[in-house]
């Protein structure tokens, strides 16, 4: 691997140091409009919210706004930055859990769109303010992602009002005084296959439907989520959108035929699949050990790329140049955690210190998990548009710490 957009990998790195994020902002703009045409193909009023916390960088954000995306929000800060990259109020949704009362008064303040997470999120904001709108993030019950720590319904979910309590959670919003609703569901991340959406569309259509028919509510909005996957092996096929959006719109237009619902508008929160795929790490190899296995360790480690040690998430890893796989090593980090391995008996190349190694798939989730454990700096992160890389956020400096302490700590 050499080239990120029509950039040299090296060359990048020589400019900007190591470990490095980098996003191919074509890449990301391919995804965007993909993703568009093929729901909108079969339902004009849908709607992409780009779930904020995947990659917060505020000039991604930026993009998103210039192509006409909305933002979904999970904390307040990210509700600040969407309003920094000149996200207007109606494009900006604001899903979090277990809001406390300020993050609500704050959120309420914006002005923006709220999915509530469970029913106790409705008194609280109850006790000093009666909204226009609401919305519930619902739990049908079932779930599924890439893996365990990705999924987000079911029965041994956080997340979401139980449907079995929807009925009461709406009735007690109308009962309040709520004029206007609508519903939400997010049941797990990093799906590949299109008849999953189909199954929990039609699940959550069919709760919607239940519980608005009895309230003699006709909903806004109905919020699918996201959990549109991208490959992470070379085993994995891509999700077949198209597939996807027409038969998500099939079973949304029966729906809302059936329950008279109108024409609601139709949100989907995708983060993965918008940049996911756009996002590098430009790692140097600083040591290799032969111990009782051959690790070979990078500059970067579970401080920079939590996913592994985290979920056990793999991310294809590359050489830069043409070097052939000859051995089998463990890819680790420098922090002191045994669990700091990107990959394990990973097929790899001959290499030798100061060899440049590639992570693949790092826009989602990478940068936004990063920490300052073992008082690690976090890296610095570049935009490629075609043959030209930017900096759009610098690496931390060891002042950018010490502005945290008190001065007379110091």
């Amino acid at each position: 691997m050499k080239i990120i957009g029509q950039c040299d990998i090296k060359e990048i790195a020589e400019m900007y140091g190591t470990p490095l994020y980098v996003y191919d902002k074509q890449q990301i703009i391919s995804n965007y409009n993909k993703l568009k045409t093929a729901f909108r193909k079969h339902y004009t009023k849908t709607e992409i919210h780009y779930a904020v916390k995947a990659n917060s960088n505020i000039h991604l954000l930026e993009l998103f706004n210039e192509l006409g995306s909305g933002v979904d929000c999970s904390s307040p800060i990210e509700l600040f930055l969407a309003k920094k990259a000149g996200f207007d109020r109606s494009n900006i949704m604001y899903t979090g859990n277990y809001e406390s009362i300020d993050e609500l008064k704050f959120v309420i303040a914006e002005d923006v769109i709220i999915n509530l997470d469970d029913i106790n999120s409705l008194k609280r904001l109850l006790r000093f303010h009666t909204p226009e709108r609401v919305s519930f993030r619902i739990n049908p019950g079932i779930g599924r992602g890439g893996f365990e720590g990705i999924v987000t319904a079911g029965s041994d979910a956080k997340f979401g009002v139980p449907y079995e309590k929807g009925y009461e959670a709406y009735k007690m919003a109308k009962d309040a005084g709520v004029k206007h609703f609508g519903i939400h569901m997010m049941t797990g991340s990093n799906n590949l296959e299109p008849y999953h959406f189909v199954e929990i569309v039609d699940k959550l259509m069919n709760i919607a439907g239940d519980i608005f028919t009895k309230l003699e509510i006709v909903p806004d909005y109905i919020d699918i989520g996201g959990g549109f996957g991208i490959p992470y092996t070379d085993e994995e096929e891509d999700l077949n959108i198209e597939l996807t959006a027409k038969l998500v719109c099939e079973i949304f237009h029966e729906k809302c035929e059936k329950y008279n619902f109108g024409e609601p508008h139709l949100k989907l929160e995708p983060g993965r699949y918008l940049v996911g795929n756009a996002g590098y790490l430009i790692t140097e190899v600083t040591g290799i050990k032969e111990s009782y296995k051959t690790f070979v360790g990078v500059n970067g480690g579970m401080n920079t790329l939590l996913r592994p040690s985290l979920y056990g998430a793999f991310h294809r890893a590359y050489v830069y140049g043409d070097k052939a796989n000859s051995n089998y090593v463990n890819l680790c980090g420098q922090i002191c955690e045994n669990s700091d391995i990107f990959a394990r008996h990973l097929h790899f190349p001959e290499v030798e210190e100061g060899d440049l190694v590639i992570l693949r798939d790092v826009g989602a989730y990478g940068y936004v998990m990063a920490s300052n454990y073992n008082n690690r700096l976090r890296p610095a992160e570049v935009f490629v548009d075609g043959n030209t890389a930017s900096l759009i956020r610098r690496k931390e400096k060891i002042e950018d710490i010490l502005n945290l302490y008190e001065e007379n700590s110091l």
